[in-house]
């Protein structure tokens, strides 16, 4: 009699283990949101516009049980590195210098400023980390790449680039985007240090939206190739709700 209850004993503790599900012992499903930073360099027709700079953003991804993940991302970059530098040359004097209202140097500085706007849908494979929820991370996507020349009259004292005025020299630009990214992502047991670190690559088929470039008097009508790679560091905050420890036994 007392070995068949203690058989019986040991039997719901092995269901009540097997019941409580966690991350750290098997796959679950849920929302993470994110914030990133990264570093991108330009190639393609974006490389003879741009070149090395930065990469900020965020985002929201859903994680299934089977490790399908759906991710939606905003990702906005920036440089000091502009190779297209001859945009304000008719507005330059025999000397090369910009004259403001003043009659003095004016202080104009350019930059790249874009975005990513992108829907990704991907995979984890857990051939490492601390669960079965962590691993290798890889996704594809679809979205839409911008780009421009940020044109920065700091005195605001050159008419030509005042309000309206500036669109005609920044090359405003943007089409449909694909994208394909490798990394790993971790999801730790404590539910606080959640990260991913990775390599994402972006393609733009792109085109001109303004109507008339004011330097050269001439609209650009052709279709363009831009493309990006990036080094990207991603911090998640996940939501599930986290399952106790106790054993309970009904």
């Amino acid at each position: 009699m007392k070995k068949g209850l203690i058989i019986v004993l040991l039997a719901l503790v092995g269901l009540s283990v097997n019941a409580q599900k966690s991350i750290s012992d098997t796959t679950i499903q849920f929302f993470s949101f994110s914030a990133q930073l990264g570093l991108q360099q330009s190639f393609a027709d974006l490389g003879e516009r741009f070149g090395f700079g930065g990469l900020t953003g965020g985002g929201v991804m859903y994680k299934t049980r089977s490790n399908w993940t759906l991710e939606g991302n905003f990702g906005f970059f920036f440089g000091q590195e502009v190779k297209e530098d001859t945009i304000l040359k008719p507005l330059l004097t025999e000397q090369g210098i910009l004259i403001g209202r003043d009659g003095n140097p004016a202080d104009v500085f350019i930059g790249a400023r874009g975005f990513l706007i992108s829907g990704k849908v991907g995979k984890i494979i857990p051939v490492i980390g601390p669960n079965p929820n962590s691993g290798l991370h890889l996704s594809l996507g679809m979205g839409l790449m911008q780009h421009k020349i940020r044109i920065d009259d700091r005195t605001s004292a050159v008419p030509q680039l005042a309000g309206d005025y500036k669109k005609g020299y920044d090359r405003l630009t943007n089409g449909l985007m694909l994208s394909q990214s490798i990394g790993y992502n971790h999801f730790s047991n404590n539910k606080f240090f959640n990260f991913y670190i990775g390599t994402e690559w972006y393609q733009g088929f792109t085109q001109s939206r303004r109507s008339l470039n004011f330097d050269t008097g001439m609209r650009d009508d052709r279709q363009r190739f831009d493309v990006m790679g990036s080094i990207v560091v991603r911090w998640y905050i996940p939501v599930y709700k986290r399952q106790p420890k106790e054993f309970y036994f009904y």
